[in-house]
């Protein structure tokens, strides 16, 4: 059965290609702006489930779909991709020494020629950033493309250099949550196509 991808992210297609083998990627093309007064969680549950509705229109075929949102949020605020170096600076300046979450939202939809069955959940992380001063900032930033990084950091790239610890799933924090995505498919009864 044919596993479909539906997102940009190269740590997601790494990780489930590690997991599955052989995978198709599709790029879906959707407004992630956040609504007024919209959670963290409420957030990437929708805005996975717009980007599952777009590739499974898009894409005909049958077979297995998978869309993800990951999220850094602190205070109730939700820290998307930065939109330059200054933004990324901020970023991690409001995370330093303190403790915020990370939400992926996943979204799995099983497509055959007369039916979607879909599966939407999150996973939440909890990571404690070290004190940072500027230096250790700048130096981090000259290490790794910030920028396509929600909070302008990657746990997987040079994450010692700011992060204290980890509370949860790593996985989760890099961009997809192993242990949802396992326990989703096997609600589904889809695992056996797979392992």
């Amino acid at each position: 059965m044919e596993f479909i991808l539906g997102s940009a992210s190269p740590r997601r297609k790494a990780i489930l290609s590690s997991l599955i083998g052989d995978i198709t990627v599709l790029h879906p093309e959707v407004d992630e702006s956040v609504s007024p007064g919209e959670s963290p969680v409420v957030y990437v549950q929708r805005i996975v489930n717009k980007k599952m509705n777009y590739i499974t229109s898009k894409y005909r075929e049958e077979g297995l779909y998978l869309t993800a949102d990951t999220v850094v949020t602190i205070d109730g605020k939700i820290l998307g991709k930065p939109s330059s170096y200054h933004d990324a600076i901020l970023m991690l300046k409001s995370l330093s020494g303190r403790e915020h979450n990370v939400i992926t939202g996943l979204s799995l939809a099983l497509k055959r020629k007369n039916f979607i069955i879909n599966d939407i959940g999150y996973e939440v992380s909890s990571v404690f950033f070290k004190k940072l001063e500027e230096n250790d900032i700048l130096k981090y930033l000259s290490f790794v493309d910030y920028t396509d990084k929600a909070g302008a950091y990657a746990i997987q790239e040079n994450g010692d250099m700011i992060i204290e610890s980890v509370s949860g799933s790593v996985t989760n924090v890099i961009g997809l949550p192993v242990r949802l995505f396992l326990k989703m498919m096997n609600e589904m009864d889809v695992l056996k196509y797979y392992f």
